[in-house]
């Protein structure tokens, strides 16, 4: 039968369904996944990229969160994947996360009560398997069933205690209850069981003198023997009930346990966790889902696996942000450098050092070197990138793609302050369109090398020029730009 850890709803007493705590972790994974897909979008991400970065967060997730409270303890590890900010995470996630859950969760509870309404009648092995099942009442660790008067109980033979009549026995045992008591009786039973066995006893024996010795409880057996003495011949008995059955072979016996097996395995799995309390995620989604619930993608077939899927691969949340690491944020941070320069501000520039990543830390230093190197300065790699790896936790093949971005981030700049010289050349009524322009064809060029989306930018800036003389200024330059970059950008 189904492991009940892995549940998604149970069914209450007033016959509504709720969600299990893994139900309830369930909807946080797949809400918190939502979400960081649509915080990608909104930052006009590369929608390949977007599952990308997605697949790294439930990898993360998977290896490392286990209960709904721990969501929030990862924000930083969830900031260094996406490539953004802590703040930005907690500022989107709280705006947005009680939207989102509600739409994740009635989903999940649609699904699973489909499920549930299609679901195959179960199969049991045996009659205690499904009385467990369907009653979920198991029999109490160490009692045994035991006969009080006319009433069957649970009674703990090591310690004495009885289990007192449920149901329908107890509302007998109430009414022997309620039966008025002889004038000699000196207190009321104190129990339910009690009152029914004093209700139900034979009469009372006649007192026999007490012993100091307790007097030894006779055998089954010396019972049986004195009772039926006279028709005991001494013969075997054999006590056959109901009609002749065979016995199952072993074979037909190991058959029925794999078959069983099969139907313990052939349960969906849920999320797949390190632990064993907890799986993988599989739940289907409907055909003609919308696009915009995000959701369902996760809630989808995707999660249909016929093995368990490997435990995930420790990731390296440096070369995660290595991947993340964009044209915007190297010329953000090239600012930052150029304005504190500007102002002579050393103070600042050390402060400012001291409260940045231990990549990005990286990143200034290294576009350093690749400076010197720009100006023909032999510059020795492979021994800068050991002694900046022994002294953090960048490898040296994270250092050695940060400068290959470098270098690649630098021809898009190049290229930015060549267009501004070219812009520059125009009439002022040119110029005023390319100041109004201007943070539109830098956000173009950021998209550099998904040359596509550059040239789908650019075309919508065009579109917004009606002087066709400005717009053929603007498509020479922007040809000029892009070929320049495509014939000095390394892939």
């Amino acid at each position: 039968m189904a492991d009940s850890s892995k549940k998604v709803l149970e069914k209450k007493g007033q016959g509504e369904y709720e969600f299990t705590a893994y139900g309830e972790f369930l909807s946080y994974f797949h809400a918190h996944i939502d979400i960081f897909k649509r915080l990608l979008k909104s930052k006009k991400m590369d929608p390949t990229r977007v599952e990308e970065v997605a697949k790294q967060i439930k990898s993360y997730m998977t290896g490392n969160i286990k209960k709904t409270d721990q969501f929030f303890e990862h924000l930083p590890q969830f900031a260094t994947i996406l490539g953004v900010s802590k703040e930005e995470v907690s500022s989107y996630l709280n705006s947005n996360f009680i939207e989102v859950l509600t739409k994740v969760q009635e989903k999940l509870k649609t699904q699973e009560l489909e499920k549930l309404t299609n679901a195959p009648a179960p199969s049991f092995s045996s009659i205690t398997e499904e009385i467990v099942e369907r009653l979920q009442v198991t029999h109490p660790k160490d009692y045994v069933f035991a006969q009080k008067g006319i009433l069957m109980v649970l009674e703990n033979p090591i310690t004495g205690e009885i289990i007192e009549p449920q149901g329908l026995m107890a509302a007998s045992a109430k009414a022997a209850l309620a039966m008025p008591q002889g004038t000699d009786s000196e207190k009321e039973p104190v129990s339910l069981t009690e009152a029914l066995a004093v209700a139900n006893a034979p009469p009372t024996p006649v007192t026999k003198k007490q012993s100091l010795i307790p007097e030894k409880d006779k055998s089954i057996l010396q019972e049986i023997t004195e009772t039926f003495s006279d028709i005991l011949t001494g013969e075997k008995l054999e006590i056959k009930i109901g009609p002749e059955v065979t016995e199952p072979s072993l074979a037909d016996t190991s058959s029925n346990t794999n078959s069983s097996k099969v139907n313990e395995e052939y349960e969906i799995e849920d999320l797949e966790f390190d632990d064993s309390d907890s799986g993988q995620s599989n739940s289907n989604t409907s055909n003609g889902a919308e696009e915009h619930d995000d959701f369902s993608d996760d809630l989808g077939i995707e999660y249909e696996e016929e093995e368990p899927p490997p435990p995930p691969k420790q990731i390296d949340l440096n070369l995660v942000r290595l991947g993340n690491f964009s044209v915007k944020e190297f010329m953000d941070l090239v600012q930052t450098i150029t304005t504190y320069q500007t102002k002579g501000d050393q103070v600042g520039y050390q402060n400012w050092l001291r409260s940045i990543s231990e990549f990005d830390k990286a990143v200034v230093s290294l576009r350093t070197q690749v400076l010197k190197e720009q100006k023909n300065e032999a510059v020795d790699w492979k021994s800068l990138f050991q002694m900046m790896s022994s002294k953090s936790e960048l490898k040296p093949e994270v250092l050695q793609g940060i400068v290959k971005k470098i270098k690649n981030f630098q021809i898009v700049k190049l290229t930015l302050d060549r267009m501004i010289q070219e812009f520059k050349k125009g009439s002022p009524e040119f110029m005023q369109m390319v100041k109004m322009a201007w943070p539109h064809i830098q956000k173009s060029f950021y998209e550099v090398p998904n040359y596509q989306q550059v040239q789908t930018l650019l075309r919508g800036i065009l579109s917004r020029v009606n002087d066709e003389s400005h717009k053929k200024d603007f498509s020479k330059i922007f040809t000029m730009a892009l070929n320049f970059i495509q014939s000095k950008y390394q892939v």
